[in-house]
């Protein structure tokens, strides 16, 4: 008959505290102020702008870095007839400064849109399909809606004089650059999990080594009968 001893369990525990992962994410563009702050007295209109024209805008940023898109964070706020469908969209550029081909759109049903001149909340678009963005790369955020309301696109208050792209047809096509003040909004990386070592598992894993060694020590040997 074979007889062991069990001697490493606490070991084993310290060794599975020795990694700890965290949700890590960064920012790619910003042009909100301090604490998320915009123009709340000046934007861009979106949708009916009173005169027959369905304005789409744009604004172009570049990643800092190899990103994988995570959401954007925009100041939008509501002029008139909301809540209404609008649309929030992450664009390439078309090769002549202005939004091209979509990479990944958000369908907002309106609900959440503050009243225009307030210090409302920022609204977020979380991504669904995570794509890389480039590093040097030139990208778009462009919000559009239809005649049938008219949202605000708060401006920026930190200077960004980025290209500003403007349709009066709902997107197709636009003007770019405007001579207009960007739109305030921020750009996030997705969270990305960051393993990393615990302190205070290494000094469990030091305190078990001793046991361990005693359990070596006096463990009986394998005999068989």
């Amino acid at each position: 008959m074979k007889r062991c001893l069990t001697y490493s369990i606490p070991v084993l525990f310290a060794a599975s505290l020795l990694w700890s992962s965290a949700a890590q994410a960064s920012i790619i563009f910003s042009n909100l102020g301090p604490s998320g702050t915009y123009d709340t007295a000046n934007s861009l209109i979106v949708g009916n702008d009173f005169v027959g024209d369905n304005l789409a805008e744009g604004d172009t940023f570049q990643a800092s870095s190899n990103a994988i898109f995570g959401d954007f964070q925009v100041a939008l706020s509501c002029i008139s007839a909301c809540p209404d469908p609008f649309t929030v969209a992450l664009t390439q550029d078309s090769g002549s400064d202005s939004p091209g081909t979509v990479i990944e759109s958000f369908t907002d049903s309106g609900l959440l849109l503050g009243t225009a001149g307030n210090n409302n909340p920022l609204l977020a678009f979380d991504s669904v399909l995570h794509p890389t963005l480039t590093a040097g790369t030139s990208y778009w955020i462009t919000v559009s809606s239809d005649l049938n309301d008219s949202i605000a696109f708060s401006e920026n208050i930190t200077g960004d004089t980025s290209d500003e792209a403007i349709s009066t047809d709902g997107g197709a096509p636009y003007f770019s650059p405007s001579g207009l003040t960007p739109g305030a909004y921020q750009v996030d990386s997705a969270a990305q999990t960051a393993v990393t070592p615990e302190p205070d598992s290494f000094l469990l894993l030091a305190s078990g080594l001793p046991l361990l060694a005693f359990a070596r020590k006096f463990a009986p040997r394998n005999n068989a009968s």
